[in-house]
């Protein structure tokens, strides 16, 4: 018998927006966006928005042009607020903030702002065509209905308000790694790895996504992957040599630089460590450490749970599609939960990933799984939404257990995804339409 959920997909692909459907889609995501850029009206948020790290950004690129050091204490200048913020990216990534330097911060923030909005767009879309989500015809309204309230979601209204770069991040990720050599962009296959490279060159972080590569097999777009992150490093080297040496040799290793690893908007592991021992510094470490371990071992599992070179592969079918998504997913996540610094408004992947698992609930042929996936879904969409770290006093004030529970939860949520991965792999309902759909080498085309 076909569940709700599962009908409600199917109806998705039958679904043809009419003109007041498209015009109603359109305005609820023009006025979300509004909303989200500028604030909303009579309340703190109005015209408040100042994007302090944006701010940043430009003066990381205006220091670099000025000829003075990125890195060494005080060099920065106040932002705009005059708070006075250290610039914690590579090298490479000043030289790529140039172009912010020289708008002003209102026209700065109007771009980047405008730019993530559509951006989160253009994510869903490509996740929601290698999920087979809807059809060519409506999935661009598709992922617009997705989007408008996606932008109220905690991630994303923080990245907006501090002018940050995690969903363009997440958009080069995306892109390199369903789109890059794919379909009509099959010309391009020797580049992919490059945007992930660039990206590692400009955030570190997404370096975790070679092992997307490495678990497909992808050899080649694992090394171009390393090989462009290392080519960036050394233009930077090149052009900053100083702020290089120091960055390489010592400021990548001061972590608390970037901020209080203690702080309720830290959301991953070494943060759930400090706060719930928060007077033991060695066992602290020693923990994050053990659980980071098993929380890499858990990765590994889930991911080869999606077998990772049959959903990667151009002939995938519609339900290996799904594993491809979920591997990237998991990878995510990981990257998410072992970091040292994760902030709220990097969790920006729960968004395609809340969609990937709605589409495993509507598709898998285990009641289990379909009960287990919509309530990830369910509470993901919720504590993405709310923002339960921030109905908390600070740690250092103590935390009772369900405290820890509610100032942990992006956490503990992620962890309960990569469990569900492993421990309930995706297997489709049985062999039918979609089975019949187009490779993922034209997923997007």
């Amino acid at each position: 018998m076909q569940t709700p959920l599962a009908a409600a997909d199917a109806w998705l692909h039958r679904w043809r927006p009419t003109v007041r459907a498209r015009a109603l889609i359109g305005l609820a995501f023009a006025v979300s966006a509004a909303l989200q850029i500028v604030g909303v009206p009579f309340t703190s948020s109005f015209g408040t928005r100042t994007r302090i790290d944006l701010d940043v950004y430009r003066l990381g690129g205006q220091i670099w042009q000025q000829g003075q050091s990125l890195y060494a204490d005080g060099s920065m200048p106040f932002t705009s607020d005059g708070i006075w913020l250290p610039f914690t990216y590579p090298p490479f990534a000043a030289l790529t903030f140039v172009p912010l330097g020289a708008m002003g911060l209102l026209i700065a923030g109007i771009v980047i702002s405008l730019l993530t909005t559509a951006l989160l767009v253009v994510v869903l879309h490509i996740v929601m065509g290698v999920l087979s989500v809807g059809d060519r015809a409506n999935r661009w309204w598709l992922a617009l209905a997705v989007a408008a309230p996606a932008l109220w979601s905690n991630p994303m209204w923080m990245t907006l308000g501090f002018g940050q770069i995690n969903v363009i991040l997440m958009t080069s990720i995306v892109v390199d790694v369903f789109v890059v050599g794919r379909g009509r962009w099959a010309v391009t296959g020797p580049l992919r790895g490059v945007l992930i490279g660039l990206a590692s060159a400009i955030k570190l972080t997404p370096l975790v996504f070679v092992g997307v590569f490495l678990a497909a097999r992808r050899w080649r777009a694992a090394v171009v992957s390393v090989a462009t992150f290392v080519a960036a490093g050394a233009i930077a080297w090149i052009w900053l040599p100083s702020d290089s040496l120091g960055y390489w040799t010592h400021t990548l290793f001061h972590t608390t630089r970037i901020g209080d690893p203690a702080g309720r908007i830290n959301q991953n592991l070494n943060a759930f460590w400090i706060r719930l021992l928060p007077a033991d510094a060695t066992t602290e470490q020693i923990m994050w450490l053990v659980s980071s371990l098993a929380v890499t071992a858990l990765a590994i599992v889930a991911v080869l749970a999606c077998r990772p070179v049959a959903a990667l592969a151009a002939d995938a079918t519609p339900g290996q599609r799904v594993d491809a998504v979920l591997a990237l997913a998991v990878v995510a996540i990981w990257g998410l939960l072992v970091s040292p610094t994760s902030w709220a408004h990097h969790w920006v992947w729960s968004i395609p990933i809340i969609v990937a698992l709605v589409t495993v609930a509507a598709r898998s042929a285990q009641r289990s799984a379909q009960t287990v996936y919509l309530a990830l879904a369910l509470v993901g969409a919720v504590i993405f939404t709310v923002g339960p770290f921030q109905l908390l006093r600070p740690a250092f004030l103590g935390w009772s257990p369900l405290d820890h529970v509610v100032g942990n939860s992006y956490t503990l949520w992620g962890l309960a995804v990569l469990v569900a991965v492993w421990r309930l792999p995706f297997r489709a309902n049985g062999p039918g339409r979609r089975d019949s759909a187009p490779a993922l080498a034209d997923a997007r085309s």
